[in-house]
């Protein structure tokens, strides 16, 4: 956690929030290379002793190898070229499954080994889960968005319970959950503020919404977006002026943009 912070003290908060792209394609290019060199592993060594069993085994194995790699490398290379491109090619949002679920995981460990700040990796994958969100072109009712906010966003020393209802907010200004009311009651969407990961999940089962606006720190988002899909979640990473889980923050205009590109 100290290390988690210092990454993100450490920056320059005069320089706008960037992740690097460059980071995301390198490591879903190196995972891509690892699962090519898997393929043929696992397809050359058995098929020495499979031969022996049936003539036809070893191709049976290949053939359905080379479609499992095949559906893979083109999820890779459908999801880098809309990272350069800016946009969706050739239905590149389909492939984000494949990304949340395989990817995603693959990418950490890999970059663990290569000593690649896990911190980076995750804002890079955010960065890129939006893109692909947006490259879906699909608009929702302000009834089917919810607005999902952890708990440590209020003023650290509140008495005030937001989490059993935001509109317990007296407004007193000292943090944001009083713009966000204001927010949320200006498009007609909901705003929960959760206490937790299984909190957000019970809420999300109980509204059933077509679309999510999160925010919360980069670890928790990367969480949320994989436990909601394929519910399609825009993320928005948190300020942490105090640090981790006290006293947090958000840009506003990055809450309110990312309503307005699901709105009906």
């Amino acid at each position: 956690m100290i290390e988690r912070e210092s990454e993100w003290n450490s920056s320059d908060e005069s320089v706008p929030y960037r992740p690097a792209k460059g980071i995301f394609i390198g490591l879903l290019s190196f995972c891509t290379f690892i699962i090519l060199f898997v393929g043929f592993f696992f397809w050359y060594i058995p098929s020495i002793g499979l031969v022996n069993i049936h003539p036809a085994l070893p191709i049976i194995l290949g053939i359905g190898l080379a479609v499992i790699i095949l559906i893979l490398v083109a999820g890779a290379v459908g999801i880098s070229l809309a990272i350069i491109k800016g946009r969706d090619i050739f239905f590149s949002y389909k492939f984000r499954g494949i990304l949340i679920k395989f990817f995603l995981p693959l990418m950490i460990m890999v970059g663990g080994i290569l000593r690649i700040p896990k911190i980076k990796i995750e804002q890079s994958f955010i960065e890129i889960n939006n893109q692909l969100v947006k490259g879906l072109g699909k608009r929702f009712k302000p009834e089917r968005i919810l607005i999902l906010m952890p708990h440590c966003i209020q003023f650290v020393g509140c008495k005030i319970k937001v989490t059993q209802s935001v509109k317990n907010c007296v407004g007193c200004g000292r943090c944001e959950i009083a713009e966000l009311l204001w927010l949320s009651e200006e498009f007609g969407i909901d705003l929960f503020v959760s206490t937790g990961g299984t909190i957000a999940r019970r809420k999300v089962y109980e509204k059933r919404p077509n679309a999510i606006v999160a925010v919360a720190c980069e670890r928790d988002l990367i969480s949320g977006i994989q436990d909601a899909y394929p519910l399609p979640v825009l993320a928005v990473v948190n300020k942490r002026p105090q640090g981790y889980c006290m006293s947090t923050g958000v840009e506003i205009a990055a809450v309110r943009d990312a309503v307005r590109g699901l709105l009906a």
